[in-house]
């Protein structure tokens, strides 16, 4: 069973992967999201692992690809230090990199993070997230959405509590992804 549990795992992330790409091609994620925030070298080992029917990939040119880096927005690196450090200890660590990078590019966007990570529900990400990041799967409210929660945890680690995804305000369901908030007494 539990490597029936490790191939669903991998399928999803290698779904994930693919859909974050496909994303960042269809202008749902910023360019930076080609990278994946990863070394080259590594972005073409992971997609040779996830997607060995693409074949040989020719790399960009180096001043390409660190142009793409280049543009990494603000907190990025800060999220997957944060998803790193809560990956499951029992699974392959290279593959939880590569989710905790995905996610962290995925959460760029405007939509749920289980769509802008290219499944198709959120039950798909949850069984990826408890797979890969137990940690953090166990702490999550049920009425928080997934990016919020990241978010949320990030904010606390970096003492800024209350930080919201960078794209909170453009969904359509702001309202329904926050919990209520106590009304203030003056």
């Amino acid at each position: 069973m539990a490597d029936f549990q490790r191939q669903q795992a991998f399928r999803l992330l290698s779904r994930t992967v693919l859909g974050v790409l496909r994303n960042a091609q269809d202008g749902e994620l910023p360019l930076y999201a080609w990278t994946l925030g990863l070394p080259q070298q590594e972005m073409l080992e992971m997609l040779a692992a996830c997607a060995p029917e693409l074949g040989y990939l020719e790399a960009l040119a180096e001043t390409q690809y660190q142009q793409l880096q280049a543009q990494r927005p603000a907190l990025v690196a800060e999220l997957v230090a944060m998803l790193l450090a809560n990956r499951s200890a029992a699974e392959n660590p290279r593959h939880g990199r590569w989710l905790a990078h995905a996610v962290a590019v995925a959460s760029l966007g405007s939509r749920h993070l289980w769509q802008d990570m290219g499944l198709a529900s959120r039950h798909e990400l949850n069984l990826l997230l408890q797979h890969y990041l137990y940690p953090l799967y166990a702490r999550k409210q049920p009425d928080l959405k997934w990016k919020r929660f990241l978010y949320a945890e990030l904010g606390e680690q970096l003492g800024r509590p209350g930080l919201k995804p960078p794209e909170c305000g453009r969904c359509h369901a702001h309202t329904t992804c926050l919990p209520a908030q106590p009304e203030r007494q003056t």
